[in-house]
């Protein structure tokens, strides 16, 4: 695939995830697809692992929104630089729903191949993310 569909691949994908159409969004990721991040104790592993990652998701932050800033494609690779934006509303990581409204970036590095996306590799702001939610230890280590 060209660096434009690479492009256009992870548009689909993120507006996928923001219309909560999780059926189109795991159809552009490969059979074995593995999603790390900073922030997942373990990687996600496959289409359903992505999926149940995003229920995770939205079950604490119904409104969440990613927005891609920006995407760098080269080769089978793409990055997509983006912002995440939701309210607090259920059980995140342990912590009860502080209907508190969060803004963080992040950035995702996506091997493609054949049409899908195989693997990505996620770096968030996790702490910012919890400095928002008003999490204790993040206020302490935000100091």
């Amino acid at each position: 695939m060209s660096e434009q569909d690479n492009r256009r691949l992870l548009e689909e994908a993120y507006e996928a995830i923001n219309r909560r159409d999780m059926d189109a969004h795991v159809k552009l990721l490969d059979e074995n697809y593995v999603w790390e991040n900073d922030a997942f104790p373990t990687p996600y592993k496959g289409r359903e692992g992505s999926r149940q990652a995003f229920n995770m998701y939205f079950a604490a932050f119904p409104d969440l929104k990613l927005e891609i800033e920006q995407v760098i494609a080269s080769g089978d690779h793409a990055v997509a630089r983006w912002r995440a934006t939701g309210t607090h509303k259920g059980e995140y990581k342990g912590i009860a729903p502080t209907n508190r409204q969060f803004n963080v970036r992040g950035c995702n590095v996506h091997e493609i191949r054949n049409g899908r996306i195989i693997k990505t590799l996620g770096y968030s702001n996790e702490l910012a993310l919890m400095q928002q939610l008003g999490a204790p230890m993040a206020k302490a280590a935000g100091r």
